[in-house]
C-alpha cells in the first residue's frame, strides 16, 4: 500500500478527485482533511492559504493513474503530488485495498 498526497484550496476540485479515484477503483480510500493553512511561495512572494489536504490509499501498481487523475482534475496549475511509502500494513487491510483496486 502507498499513500498518494494532494493539497488544493478548493473543496469542490478535492471531492471531484476523490470521487473519480473511488468511482474508478484507483484508491480503496480517500481521507480529505480539511482547514489545513498554508504557506509557500508563489510568484516571488509568501503566500498564505487555507487548504484541504487529500491523502489516498492506492497500490504501487496504480501510482501512475492516480498522479494523471490528480492533474487532470486539479485546480492548480502545479500541483504538489507526492507519494508515501508504508513499511508495515495490517495484512487484514491491505488486503482489502488489494481486492477493492485490483479487481
Amino acid at each position: 500500500m502507498i499513500i498518494i498526497k494532494t493539497t488544493t484550496d478548493s473543496h469542490k476540485a478535492m471531492k471531484k478527485i476523490a470521487n473519480e479515484l473511488l468511482n474508478n477503483k484507483l484508491a480503496a480510500c480517500v481521507h480529505m482533511i480539511p482547514r489545513m493553512r498554508s504557506k509557500y511561495v508563489m510568484d516571488g512572494r509568501i503566500t498564505e492559504a487555507r487548504e484541504v489536504i487529500l491523502l489516498a490509499k492506492t497500490t504501487k501498481k496504480l501510482e501512475d493513474k492516480v498522479y494523471k487523475t490528480i492533474k487532470e482534475l486539479h485546480n492548480y496549475e502545479i500541483p504538489e503530488i507526492s507519494t508515501i511509502q508504508t513499511s508495515n500494513v495490517d495484512k487484514d487491510y491491505e488486503n482489502w485495498l488489494k481486492d477493492f483496486v485490483e479487481e
